[in-house]
């Protein structure tokens, strides 16, 4: 691991960390959303970046306030973000994503709850493909649980591109699983066990700036269900009766059709509309998922297997 020199400081509150694996070209968005919030002396902003081509000369010339990490081997967002929080001197832990932009009171609204005792903070992720029929679809899909339309309070889960907690809680877990998508579902599995609430806070938003190929967004949607799988063999978590009963496996497009229409309904009735007016799109979503989770379920079990007759 390469990274740039810096000194210990003890005036460190808040530290950020970014994962970023060939993410040159969505970078500058990112960190430009943060770069005049991030101008205080309490707040460090950390890249933990696994491309084949390393970018820290890119970092350090365009964005000086940036502590750039360089792992030399291709890394999923588990192992980036673990790695960056071992080098942050933070007392609390902020991620955001490449693909991200925050809005202008981000920082100051993670820092002002984190001290207002919300031990684990976040927010709506919005929509940042608002013209794209294909983005719109994989928004729908895959932030259902996120709108900014969603009362503020306790909640389940809240994504990894957007999230704070106190270090403190994340050393009683340890790390964040390396599964190829599906970790940030595990890690808040792991806090709420731990007696933790999670709290959205509408002043914390991120705008995502989704897939517009269907290719992609297929593509995206299978290594979601495929780390769905192995996420659920990890933990009980919810719909882990698939993994109990696989059979059931053919009604994900139907039951996660049911869930997230209703929580449009219930939430947003515009997005409801766009919903249901997208949804050929959105089925072919769901099948890419279905399959994705039953290869990925396959994959555990093969894994176990071996493991067996190794023994």
């Amino acid at each position: 691991m390469e990274d740039s020199k810096e000194k210990q400081r003890d005036d460190i509150f808040l530290s950020i960390v970014i994962p970023s694996y060939n993410s040159k070209a969505w970078l500058p968005l990112c960190l430009n959303s943060i770069r005049e919030q991030a101008e205080r002396p309490d707040v460090e902003v950390i890249v933990v970046d696994s491309s084949e081509a390393d970018i820290t000369p890119f970092l350090q010339e365009r964005f000086p306030f940036v502590t750039p990490i360089h792992l030399k081997e291709r890394a999923f967002p588990g192992t980036a973000r673990t790695a960056g929080i071992a080098r942050a001197q933070g007392e609390v832990i902020a991620f955001i994503d490449t693909d991200c932009e925050a809005n202008d009171t981000w920082i100051h609204n993670i820092i002002e709850s984190q001290k207002n005792g919300k031990n684990v903070v976040g927010g709506p992720v919005a929509n940042g493909t608002v013209r794209s029929f294909v983005g719109t679809a994989e928004y729908l899909l895959e932030f259902s649980e996120m709108v900014p339309t969603m009362p503020e309070g306790d909640v389940r889960f809240i994504p990894t591109c957007n999230i704070s907690f106190k270090k403190s809680v994340f050393d009683k877990i340890g790390k964040i699983e390396d599964t190829i998508k599906g970790s940030d579902a595990l890690f808040c599995r792991k806090i709420k066990l731990l007696g933790e609430s999670i709290y959205f806070h509408h002043g914390i938003t991120v705008k995502h700036h989704n897939r517009m190929s269907l290719k992609s967004v297929l593509k995206n949607q299978y290594e979601i269900g495929f780390g769905g799988a192995q996420v659920r063999t990890m933990e009980d978590q919810v719909g882990g009766i698939l993994v109990k009963l696989p059979v059931l496996i053919p009604l994900i497009p139907f039951a996660r059709t049911f869930l997230i229409a209703k929580r449009f309904f219930k939430h947003d009735r515009g997005l409801f509309l766009q919903f249901w007016g997208l949804y050929p799109l959105i089925f072919a979503g769901l099948v890419a998922y279905t399959i994705g989770f039953w290869k990925g379920l396959k994959a555990v079990k093969n894994s176990a297997e071996e493991s067996e007759n190794a023994q």
